[in-house]
């Protein structure tokens, strides 16, 4: 009590003195300089930033939540100054709708650990490329807090990377920044801040920053053409750009990156209509996934059967993902020409039965060891590491591929301890039967996969998932739809 006491006395004399006459008022030139002190320390409660910083937090929420059909999921990671964006979004109201992490990396090892540390090196801390280093990172965090594959395209990293005014004397240089905010379809909005010298203070400067920061993703959300207004006329907003990537053929690019070197692997997922792919900027696989690797040529409903049998059998508590795992790269045969790619993805896009949750992931790994190095890697970490699953949707053929001794140097051993290796790291099988026939064939057998897998331990045994027949049959394949398809262009063939 006494303390509190003290504190309203002491308001009440600096603010209200002529109430009190006991000689407070007669020492007029003291009273001048706490008043002065005062004001100065009181200036950022007067200034207008912190309600100009409010109101673009309360804007960019009420667009978010009164048009539920344009969500929006955003990370932030903010290094130097602009971490009042983070305290601003997350006091407004509504902001679970939109905010999912705001990070401050304010020391380099800081920034390098967020961004994956080797790129950074090659950069200045403050400059265009650190900014969108750590907006690309941030897109990849907010991706891995959602697990429906339909919210993908509508996660936002926000990287800003700043120097600020500070106690180190910086002759003849303002305070600066930059600004990049990016979406995982690849849509990006960024600038370059140049703000006054002499003008604010530390705190103003960096809620400033931070006011911009939250603008920037209303531009990027109204696709550039929001408006943009300086504080005060000799700040310098430049270097404004505004990046729409997306392409009327994604699969065809995504393709000739891969087969380029560019990346070694590109995510397609459907859009709203079904009409197109969109590509994200990384190949993000939610914790437990399903992969469906084929040449898928082309893709057929038979497919689309399995691969919604597996999905509905992978988990219990809700729709498992499944990615059609496309290598654009063979160890025996040539590289899939990008209009090749093309048509298959355009095939699968004509099937009535894709699955709820499914993805199209063109990669460059052909050797199953590769692809599972590949696709973990891809993985989001799971809470618990016993809940991390990937699942690889096969057929028999494969699955004896997978248990054949002759491709394990001959040994057995080699085989089972190549297997566990995988079954360490979390990979399981669902693997679907076939109809075996041919010439040396007297009749027709269906083939589970149960006879292949009786003689091996018990712990690889439960790797592998049969799909019963009952569960799974239809007698179609790719080569007899190109037969047909061939046969039907050329009768004589």
């Amino acid at each position: 009590m006494p303390k509190r006491g003290c504190t309203c006395l002491l308001f009440s004399l600096l603010v209200f003195p002529s109430y009190f006459p006991f000689g407070f008022h007669q020492h007029s030139s003291s009273m001048l300089s706490i008043r002065k002190y005062w004001s100065k320390s009181t200036h950022i409660i007067m200034s207008s930033i912190p309600s100009i910083l409010e109101e673009t937090s309360r804007s960019l929420v009420s667009n978010v939540t009164e048009t539920p059909k344009t969500p929006a999921y955003l990370c932030l990671a903010i290094a130097g100054g602009g971490g009042h964006a983070i305290s601003a979004l997350a006091s407004t109201p509504g902001a679970s709708a939109i905010l999912l992490e705001g990070t401050v990396a304010y020391d380099r090892r800081s920034m390098q650990t967020y961004v994956g540390g080797q790129e950074l090196s090659k950069h200045k801390f403050v400059s265009k490329e650190s900014a969108a280093l750590l907006a690309r990172a941030a897109v990849r965090r907010a991706m891995q807090y959602r697990h429906a594959l339909r919210d993908y395209p509508h996660c936002i990293g926000l990287g800003v990377t700043s120097a600020l005014i500070t106690c180190k004397e910086r002759p003849g240089r303002g305070s600066f920044g930059y600004i990049c905010a990016t979406r995982a379809d690849g849509c990006q909005w960024s600038c370059r801040v140049g703000f006054a010298p002499q003008l604010r203070n530390r705190i103003e400067e960096d809620q400033l920053m931070g006011q911009l920061a939250l603008k920037a993703v209303e531009q990027l959300q109204r696709m550039g053409k929001a408006e943009i207004t300086k504080n005060d006329e000799r700040d310098i907003i430049e270097d404004v750009s505004f990046v729409d990537n997306n392409l009327s053929d994604e699969a065809f690019a995504a393709a000739e990156r891969i087969l380029a070197g560019v990346t070694d692997a590109v995510l397609l997922l459907p859009n709203e209509d079904k009409s197109s792919f969109i590509a994200m900027t990384d190949p993000i696989l939610p914790s437990s996934s399903l992969v469906f690797p084929g040449s898928f040529n082309p893709p057929h409903d038979g497919h689309m059967t399995l691969a919604n049998v597996a999905a509905d059998s992978f988990s219990e508590n809700e729709t498992t993902p499944v990615f059609m795992e496309l290598s654009l790269t063979n160890a025996d045969k040539p590289s899939l020409d990008p209009r090749s790619v093309s048509q298959r993805a355009q095939k699968f896009l004509e099937l009535d039965n894709l699955p709820t949750q499914c993805g199209l992931l063109l990669t460059s790994a052909p050797l199953f060891s590769q692809k599972v190095k590949a696709l973990t890697s891809f993985m989001t970490p799971a809470i618990d590491a016993n809940d991390k699953k990937l699942g690889f949707i096969i057929g028999t053929d494969t699955m004896r591929r997978i248990l054949d001794p002759k491709y394990y140097e001959n040994s057995v051993e080699n085989m089972l301890g190549a297997v566990r290796e995988m079954g360490r790291v979390g990979v399981r099988f669902v693997v679907g039967g076939r109809l075996e026939q041919g010439k040396n064939i007297a009749k027709p057998v269906f083939v589970s996969g149960h006879e292949e897998l009786e003689e091996l331990p018990k712990d690889v045994q439960a790797m592998f998932s049969i799909v019963s027949e009952e569960q799974f049959r239809v007698d179609i394949s790719s080569s007899e739809i190109r037969r047909e398809a061939a046969v039907a262009t050329d009768p004589d063939k």
